[in-house]
């Protein structure tokens, strides 16, 4: 990642915990890559093939009995990560997406675009296609997605002064559909900080001709 000019401890440190999640380490296996590949395709295949039982029913009978074969779907370690997250800790260390997992930059989840991010000088970038799973109206992005990434992109972008902590507010203005299949980015950065308060822009734009499809306004309540 490029990182911000500024020498600022704080700064770096939010960038470290930053790229945990974006590369996991340990990096996921190689069989977890293969699984959420191939549930990602199948998702894909549902959403779009006919919905007729010559077509639909040895797929589901298949599943099904492939569903019954398998463990528990709860975290083995759920409750005991749990019990060790305290208000004073950061949330990255104890994330529950540590392995690609995280449901929107997450590479390993299949419900994930995924959306990838990067630092570049004092601004959060992030590269997205959305496929069919997200897709609303005909042809265009489900708005829901579209704000859901700027979720991510305000509050990573709220890293980038130093302090991280949840959304406050979230306010999204909508300028013209984002559609399928279409290359995006999205770009964040901090306008200004007051006490707790990060104020950070956005904007989603088309990779082709840098049209804006959506512009947000946020604010980050940085911990205490």
């Amino acid at each position: 990642m490029t990182k911000p000019p500024e020498d600022d401890p704080a700064i770096d440190r939010q960038l470290t915990q930053l790229e945990r999640l974006i590369d996991p380490e340990p990096p996921p296996s190689e069989a977890l890559s293969r699984i959420s590949t191939s549930v990602r395709r199948l998702a894909r295949y549902v959403n779009t093939v006919p919905d007729t039982p010559e077509t639909l029913l040895p797929l589901a009978e298949t599943l099904a009995a492939l569903v019954e074969q398998l463990p528990g779907e709860r975290h083995p370690d759920g409750e005991q990560r749990l019990s060790r997250f305290h208000d004073d800790m950061d949330p990255i260390e104890y994330s529950a997406n540590p392995r690609g997992t995280h449901p929107l930059m997450g590479s390993m989840n299949p419900v994930a675009p995924p959306l990838r991010l990067r630092v570049d000088g004092d601004r959060m970038l992030g590269e997205v296609t959305f496929d069919t799973l997200y897709e609303g109206n005909l042809g265009w992005v489900h708005g829901g997605f579209v704000a859901a990434g700027f979720d991510i992109m305000v509050v990573t972008a709220a890293r980038l002064s130093g302090r991280t902590g949840p959304t406050g507010t979230l306010e999204v203005r909508y300028l013209q559909p984002t559609l399928i299949h279409e290359p995006m980015r999205y770009e964040s950065w901090c306008e200004s900080r007051e006490g707790r308060k990060i104020f950070v822009r956005g904007r989603l734009l088309r990779c082709e001709d840098e049209a804006v499809t959506a512009e947000v306004k946020g604010i980050v309540i940085a911990r205490v």
